[in-house]
């Protein structure tokens, strides 16, 4: 009876590996998915907004994202309240645009908005204009 007993332990322990062996490849196969996730999903990587300057006509923006997927964004522009004032579909790899905001306040805090389908990016500004005079005197 012994060996009957002993054999059973074998195939008892023999499972018991292979149960753990399944766990352990299962638990790696839920751990790989969000990486995919977040591959798809815009990033504050992928979006870069930056201020150029002023010019008579307005301030400018330097807007660039990279949509790797090549899926459709929407680029999305909110004055101060958060009133959308500019909105248009692209679906562009490599997407760069110069932007000009009309200068009519002392202060003005536009938000850029990058959003796919699942997701969105924004950068959010607050400029301030400073006028002065300077003089320069020359003694002749």
């Amino acid at each position: 009876m012994k060996p009957v007993f002993a054999s059973f332990n074998l195939k008892k322990s023999a499972s018991v590996v292979a149960a753990s062996l399944l766990l352990s490849l299962g638990s790696a196969k839920l751990q790989a998915a969000p990486v995919i996730e977040k591959i798809i999903s815009p990033t504050d990587k992928q979006l870069s907004v930056s201020f150029v300057g002023a010019t008579d006509n307005g301030l400018v923006f330097h807007l660039e994202f990279d949509n790797k997927s090549g899926e459709k964004f929407w680029l999305i522009i909110k004055n101060d309240e958060g009133e959308i004032v500019y909105q248009n579909a692209f679906n562009e790899a490599h997407f760069e645009k110069n932007i000009r905001i009309a200068n009519e306040a002392s202060e003005l805090n536009p938000t850029f908005v990058i959003r796919t389908t699942n997701e969105q990016v924004e950068r959010k500004f607050s400029v301030k204009s400073k006028t002065s005079e300077s003089y320069e005197v020359t003694n002749l």
